[in-house]
């Protein structure tokens, strides 16, 4: 399901990673280079020199606390809340644990998840991926996203949905401007697999003239990009909410899982920083 729509959802913050706007990203196979070795598939056919700039496994409690913020927030459209300690870091990664929310009084924000932003870094154009397990309940958005920053955003608003993840297998991307007027671009994407299984890649490739979205190294979806030409932050997070399903009132014990988060950055398009290769 492919849509081009214009109505509305989020909002957020800045900094300003200048960068050279130009350039398609579809150019001839084996131009691709990478001061780190592991470059990844969708990249591998890309023209230009890419280095990793951000790169995050989530398993180093002082390095997350440098770079990420956890994010309380009041749940907007959903029926949760977000609150900081639902966020856990461990050997395997982070975990946005789900439960109860233990302040709901109304009925109207039952459920708790979890919710962090990048504290520092943002990027313009580039490729973005995670390795993500969602949650094994109905009814829960899974999401990896950017955001535009308030700071650097000017007179446009856009986020950019890298997935938002639903069970058993719903994977949505989107390129969504909120403002000064809104307009949406987005795909559904269903693969013959229960995405709470095991983990999967989810990554999109931007650049000054287009999106590309990726599943598991696959392009699912591409589209012009007519407005996002400012840096953005990285967020995850994950929501019981009507719009991903019915649910079925008990998610305690359930949490969506991010075994790690990469970005890259095309030399010929911006100057970044060298992220430490481990």
């Amino acid at each position: 399901m492919t849509r081009h729509l214009r109505f509305s959802r989020r909002s957020f913050l800045g900094l300003a990673g200048f960068g050279i706007a130009s350039a398609g990203l579809l150019a001839r196979p084996g131009l691709a280079r990478a001061l780190c070795s592991d470059l990844p598939a969708p990249l591998q056919g890309a023209a230009g020199q890419w280095k990793l700039s951000f790169s995050d496994n989530f398993n180093d409690n002082a390095g997350f606390d440098q770079r990420w913020l956890r994010v309380k927030d009041g749940g907007g459209e959903t029926k949760s809340v977000r609150l900081p300690g639902n966020v856990s870091l461990s050997g395997a990664g982070m975990s946005l644990n789900l439960g109860r929310n233990p302040r709901d009084k109304d009925g109207k924000r039952p459920f708790a998840g979890g919710y962090v932003r990048t504290k520092d870094f943002r990027q313009r154009y580039g490729y973005f991926e995670s390795e993500m397990r969602i949650a094994n309940e109905p009814g829960v958005n899974n999401a990896f996203w950017l955001t535009s920053v308030r700071e650097s955003e000017g007179d446009t608003r856009f986020e950019l949905d890298v997935v938002e993840a639903k069970y058993p297998n719903a994977v949505q991307v989107t390129a969504r401007r909120w403002l000064p007027d809104r307009e949406v671009f987005s795909k559904t994407y269903r693969p013959r697999t229960r995405l709470a299984d095991g983990y999967h890649r989810y990554g999109m490739l931007w650049s000054a003239d287009r999106f590309q979205f990726f599943f598991d190294d696959r392009k699912i979806y591409e589209v012009a990009n007519t407005f996002a030409h400012t840096p953005a932050q990285l967020l995850f997070s994950n929501a019981v909410a009507s719009f991903a399903g019915k649910d079925d009132g008990d998610v305690n014990g359930a949490a969506t899982s991010i075994r790690n988060v990469r970005v890259f950055q095309n030399t010929e398009w911006q100057d970044v920083p060298i992220w430490r290769c481990s």
